[in-house]
Formats: structure tokens, C-alpha cells, sequence
């Protein structure tokens, strides 16, 4: 049963639960009708016993998905929860929790909300929820009850520990602040250089950039030495985000641990040492910090496990790695340029920026990867699993992705001309932003999807099921539409000159003055559409269902009508066809 918290309240997690270490936290909002365009983001920070992250990998947000000890792992910017109402989930394994970390802080900001002139008064049923991994059940849920007013940042709880316990705090701590002001607060050594002119302000992107340039950098020195974990024994000041809220929830119940202690974590071992612990037999990895080796040509056996294994930085190019187990890899900025990952293992994996260009990636399972900003251009993905990935701002240029499964995968900002998704699941994906010049969705189902606006010049949308789909002011210029069914389809203001459209399924639609010249709709099913005014001079109407059909005014000269079946239509005298 779930143990509703009020703010302030606390869950004793080592004591309630002493069986299992694999909770989830999850996070959710509803935002006003009126603030839309409203972005908020969860971050985490990873705190030390002086309150503050020991090192920059140890801020885990969109762009650094995974903590350096491997046991927080962000599952992206998306809806990944169990159940509706989830809008951003991070993963916590307590066993893995590096020593010298004693207390989680998850944070909420509104990107630019001070800018935008956005607040938390603008969300609504806000909540933090803790559920068990393996059985799914919540353990505790904290719902936000307080009225914000201005704030543009929530501490939202904390998980810390004392006495050897772990424990969760609900906080519910508002800020009318940004992200800077939180990595201020948390990262002693100021990890966002200050601007050397007086009152600059980085907006949260930036932040963003520059804390993940950090991280990359700190990841490629420790490839070449061992790299102990920085921490300050002085403490720095800076400015803080500064509190709204009257009843400011403090803790003084940390407990001091050693500097030594920040030193556990594992450095990175050369490609040396690891292909000749290879070569001696060993095959389970799990967890390994590989950061930065260079593995390039290499092959792997099947019975691999490199699961939650680091390798950001790391070169795989030309390696042959058919059925290995990479779960919950790190493979940020990595180098997999024609590497064979045939039927490999990559669930949750983080490839955020790495290098995909000509990988093989046939059957290969890629559930809740985040795959932002990744270089996937030639890939070859044919029936991979792509369920609900993070693809936002990936360059697909002719990649290859028939049968591919993307269910609700966020593709927002990607770049997927000339790509073949020719019998891919498009259920439930987000398309925000993309043109589609020139991909192949043939057979594909958009039933339903709002492609309002998109730019489908040349697209192959042959014996695709677009019922009911919203292509308003889309270009579908030289688009391939042989056998589509077009149902319902909302077609306004479409242009749809040298669009093939034989036997394709328009009934009853209205296509009042559309622009058809020339258009081939030999077969097509236009029984009752309204085609009223509409310019078909020269189009290919041959054994076409116009039945029913209005055409009072429109354009016919030198449309072929051979066989096309007319009774009942309206002709473009006001006359009714017998």
C-alpha cells in the first residue's frame, strides 16, 4: 500500500523496504491550457556530505543520462512512466550508489521560465512518486498542494542517508530561479564558467551546453590517467537560488565521510588490459569503466555482458559486437561508425551524440535508448526495436528503418530526409519539427497523426493508411500516394500537383478548388467527394469511383474519363449524371 507524504515528511526506504534496492522515481505535472509551450525538465544532483556534487558527472539531466557509479540513470525527456500522468522517470539502484554520495536532490525547472513570463502557478497536480522497479507497486507519493505564484524551479524531494539508511524527504521547495542558480548551489567548483561582464545570464540550454562539454572533456582525461574525484576541503561562495517559500526545509542529518571515500570509484582500464582479461576467458563486464578505449576492429563474443558498462568516448568503429549485452550502456560521444551490433542488446542504453554512421543495427533493441543528437545517417536498422527512444535532433539522413518499431519515440528536431521507414510502427511518435522530404513510408500506418505543415515533398506514401490524418498545409509535391487510404483525411490547403494518387481512397472528401492538374487518379475511390470548382485539366481519371460525386464547375478539359464510374454525379453543368 502505498504512504501518501505531506511536505517536510520522511520514508525510512532501507527500514520499509530492506529487500529490494531498484526503486523508480517518477515525476509528473499537467500544464494550463494557456502555457502550452510551457518546457519543464527533472534534473538530479548527486550530493556529497558538504552538500555540493563531487565532480560534474554526478548532475544527471537529459544531456548526461547516467551517473559515473552507474546506479542513477535518467530515462530522457519523455513520458516513460508506468502509468499516465508520468512525465519523467529516473531510475535508482541503492546498491550501486557510490560512498561518498549521501543525498539525491531531484529538481524541476521551467525552461526560460523567467523569460517567458512562466511559473508553477501555471501547472497543475504536480507529484513525486517512489514505485518498485521489479513489481511496479508504489511505495510512497508525494502530491504538491502548495500555490506558487512566481516560482520557476521546485526542489521537488530528496532521497539522503543517515545511519547507514536511506531515506526520502518530500520537499516541495519553490525557487524564482533557473538552472545556473542550481549548479551554483550544488557544484563547488562553479562548473559554468561566470561571465567576466557583470549581470550576464546564461539561459538554460546553455547551462546545459557547457555542463555537458565539461563532462566530455573530464570523461576523455580519464581515459589517458586516472582521474580521483575533485572535491574542495574549502568552501566557495556563490550565489545560491534563493528560497520563496517562507518554510525553507533544511537538514542538518547528514553524516561526514572521508575524502578518501570519493576515490572508489573504478578508473578506466586501457584496451590492453581489457582484451586480455578477454582473451583469459572472462565475459561478464558488467558495470567496467572503459571510458575513452579504443576497441576499434575488435570482436566480441555474444555471451558479452558490458551491461551498465562506461564507455562515452569510446572507440567501436569496424567492431564486430553481433548479440552483446550493452543494457544501460553509456556510450555518450562514442565512436560506432560501422560497427556490427546485429541482435545486440540496447535497452536504455545512452548514445546521445556518439557516431552511428553505417551502423548495423538489424534486430537489434533499443527500447528507452537515448539516441539525441546521435549521427545515425546510413544506419541500418532494419526491424529494430525503437520503442519510446529518445531520437530528438538524431540526423537520420538515409538511414535505413523498414519494420523498424518506434512506438512513441521522440523523433522532434531529427533529420530523417530520404530515409526508408517503409513498414514501420509510427505509433504515438513525436514528429514536431521534421520534414520528410523524400522518405519512404510505404505501407506505413499515420492514421490519426497530425502532420499538419510537413514538408512530404517526394515522399512514398504508397498503400499507407493515413485515415483521419491532419496533412493541413502540408506540401506533398511529387509525393508517391499509390493505394493510400485517405479517409477522413483533413487535406486543407494540401498541394497536391504531380502527386500520384491511383487507387487511392478519397471518399467524401472535400476537395473543393483543389488544384488536381495533370494528377494521376487512375482508380481512385472519389464517390461523394466534393470536387466542386476543382481544376482537373488533364488528370488521369480512367476507372475512377466518382459516383455521387460533385464536379459542378470544375475543370475537365483533357481529363481522361475513360471507364471512370459517374451515376449520380454532379457534373460541371449542374447536371446529375444518369
Amino acid at each position: 500500500m502505498s504512504i501518501e507524504l505531506t511536505k517536510g515528511e520522511r520514508f525510512n526506504l532501507s527500514k520499509e523496504t530492506p529487500n529490494f534496492s531498484k526503486i523508480a522515481i517518477a515525476l509528473g505535472w499537467q500544464v494550463s491550457q494557456k502555457a502550452q509551450n510551457c518546457d519543464i525538465d527533472a534534473s538530479v544532483f548527486m550530493l556529497a556530505a558538504d552538500g555540493r556534487i563531487p565532480d560534474e558527472k554526478y548532475f544527471v539531466f537529459y544531456n548526461n543520462l547516467t551517473s559515473p557509479d552507474g546506479s542513477v540513470r535518467h530515462l530522457g525527456h519523455s513520458a516513460t512512466g508506468q502509468i499516465d500522468g508520468d512525465d519523467e522517470t529516473v531510475y535508482v539502484d541503492l546498491s550501486k550508489i557510490n560512498s561518498a554520495i549521501q543525498e539525491i536532490v531531484f529538481v524541476v525547472t521551467i525552461h526560460e521560465g523567467q523569460e517567458k513570463n512562466q511559473s508553477f502557478s501555471q501547472v497543475t497536480n504536480a507529484f513525486i512518486r517512489l514505485y518498485n522497479r521489479e513489481t511496479l507497486s508504489e511505495l510512497v507519493r508525494y502530491n504538491l498542494n502548495q500555490i506558487f505564484s512566481q516560482e520557476t524551479a521546485l526542489e521537488f524531494g530528496r532521497l539522503y542517508k543517515k545511519n547507514g539508511e536511506w531515506r526520502f524527504q518530500a520537499l516541495g521547495q519553490g525557487y524564482n530561479a533557473g538552472l545556473q542558480s542550481f549548479v551554483d548551489k550544488y557544484y563547488v567548483e562553479n562548473a559554468v564558467e561566470k561571465s567576466s561582464k557583470a549581470g550576464e545570464k546564461l539561459d538554460d540550454a546553455e547551462v546545459v551546453r557547457r555542463f555537458s562539454d565539461r563532462v566530455d572533456r573530464l570523461l576523455r582525461e580519464e581515459a589517458i590517467e586516472e582521474t580521483p574525484i575533485p572535491v574542495s576541503s574549502e568552501a566557495v561562495e556563490q550565489p545560491a537560488a534563493t528560497p520563496v517559500n517562507a518554510d525553507t526545509v533544511q537538514s542538518q542529518e547528514e553524516e561526514k565521510i572521508n575524502d578518501a571515500a570519493l576515490k572508489n570509484l573504478e578508473p578506466a582500464i586501457s584496451a590492453e588490459e581489457f582484451w586480455k582479461r578477454y582473451e583469459d576467458g572472462e565475459r561478464d563486464f558488467t558495470g567496467i569503466n572503459l571510458t575513452g578505449v579504443d576497441l576499434s576492429g575488435k570482436t566480441i563474443d555474444s555471451n558479452v555482458s558490458l551491461s551498465q558498462a562506461n564507455l562515452s568516448s569510446a572507440n567501436l568503429a569496424n567492431a564486430e559486437l553481433t548479440g552483446v549485452n550493452l543494457i544501460g550502456a553509456n556510450l555518450q560521444g562514442a565512436n560506432l561508425n560501422s560497427t556490427n551490433l546485429l541482435n545486440a542488446d540496447l535497452i536504455e542504453v545512452n548514445l546521445s551524440g556518439a557516431n552511428l554512421t553505417k551502423v548495423i543495427l538489424y534486430s537489434a533493441r533499443l527500447i528507452q535508448a537515448n539516441l539525441s543528437l546521435a549521427n545515425l545517417s546510413q544506419a541500418k536498422l532494419d526491424s529494430a526495436n525503437l520503442t519510446t527512444a529518445n531520437l530528438s535532433r538524431a540526423n537520420l539522413t538515409q538511414a535505413n528503418l523498414p519494420n523498424v518499431n518506434l512506438t512513441g519515440a521522440d523523433l522532434s528536431q531529427a533529420k530523417v530526409t530520404k530515409v526508408n521507414l517503409s513498414g514501420a510502427n509510427l505509433s504515438g511518435v513525436n514528429l514536431t519539427g521534421v520534414s520528410l522530404t523524400g522518405v519512404n513510408l510505404q505501407g506505413v500506418n499515420l492514421s490519426g497523426m497530425n502532420l499538419s505543415g510537413v514538408n512530404l515533398t517526394g515522399t512514398n506514401l504508397s498503400y499507407a493508411k493515413l485515415i483521419g490524418i491532419n496533412l493541413s498545409g502540408a506540401s506533398l509535391s511529387g509525393a508517391n500516394c499509390l493505394g493510400a487510404n485517405l479517409d477522413g483525411a483533413n487535406l486543407t490547403g494540401v498541394n497536391l500537383i504531380g502527386v500520384n494518387l491511383q487507387s487511392v481512397n478519397l471518399s467524401g472528401q472535400n476537395l473543393s478548388g483543389f488544384n488536381l492538374s495533370g494528377a494521376n487518379l487512375y482508380g481512385a475511390n472519389l464517390s461523394k467527394a466534393d470536387l466542386s470548382e476543382a481544376n482537373l485539366c488533364g488528370a488521369n481519371l480512367s476507372y475512377a469511383n466518382l459516383e455521387k460525386t460533385n464536379l459542378k464547375e470544375a475543370k475537365l478539359v483533357g481529363a481522361n474519363l475513360d471507364n471512370a464510374k459517374l451515376a449520380g454525379a454532379i457534373m460541371p453543368d449542374g447536371t446529375i449524371h444518369e
